[in-house]
């Protein structure tokens, strides 16, 4: 959905089912009852959730990517990564 007029994308409104004991625990966490804000409670921890798995997906990526190079390839990766180090080094000495 494209952006709204104040910048932010309408929300959907979704029924879920928790345990009762996890929503007593949200709860304790957002205090009382006149400051409860469950939905964005649950939605920032959402988008963290979604990041964390993510951030997962790349170094998985990553790593399938490195353990993927022939010796050749990683003997060159790491002649690159020694001159980056040193000119690294000699732009920070200056």
């Amino acid at each position: 959905m494209p952006p709204t007029i104040t910048g932010r994308q309408p929300k959907s409104k979704i029924t879920v089912t928790l345990d009762s004991d996890l929503v007593r625990q949200i709860d304790d966490l957002l205090g009382s009852p006149e400051t409860r804000q469950r939905s964005r409670l649950v939605e920032e921890a959402l988008r963290t959730w979604l990041a964390e798995r993510a951030r997962k997906e790349t170094e998985r990526q990553v790593e399938e990517y490195y353990r993927s190079l022939s010796e050749a390839e990683r003997k060159e990766d790491a002649d690159w990564a020694r001159a980056a180090a040193r000119s690294a080094r000699r732009a920070w000495d200056r």
